[in-house]
């Protein structure tokens, strides 16, 4: 008797949302960004290379291509700039490209990175409550 069957590489992700909480462009982060993190969940099957990606935003700003900025909108006109990074020290900017992707191999399991995000100090934001929409997708 024979007995087969085929494995392909598939991956599934998901995310949380990333929730800053209160900005105070004039006092609290007059001079200091305001940080917060989400995370991002793959599970793709055992040795299945993946990239994961996260778009610019419903309102991106100019920039690169690759890393572009983002912004938060609280209507017409009316935005506060952040950005998302894939390492603790915010200096590497995880975009929507090869370059500025996390790769990732995959184990079988749950894989959970961390998205670390900050809204850069000093900001003329009118009062208001701002938000984006990110699109994170993971190509295997």
């Amino acid at each position: 008797m024979s007995v087969s069957a085929l494995v392909g590489h598939s991956c599934s992700i998901d995310s949380n949302p990333m929730a800053f909480g209160a900005y105070d462009g004039v006092v609290a982060n007059a001079s200091t960004a305001l940080d917060a993190m989400a995370t991002v969940v793959a599970t793709c099957t055992s040795g299945a290379a993946a990239l994961i990606t996260i778009n610019a935003g419903a309102s991106a700003g100019s920039g690169l291509a690759d890393a572009p900025v983002r912004r938060m909108t609280a209507g017409a006109g009316e935005y506060l700039v952040y950005q998302v990074y894939s390492d603790v020290a915010r200096s590497t900017v995880w975009g929507n490209s090869a370059p500025t992707g996390v790769a990732l191999t995959g184990t079988g399991v749950s894989q959970t990175l961390t998205a670390y995000g900050s809204v850069l100090p000093a900001q003329p934001a009118v009062q208001g409550m701002y938000s984006d929409q990110l699109i994170v997708t993971i190509t295997y």
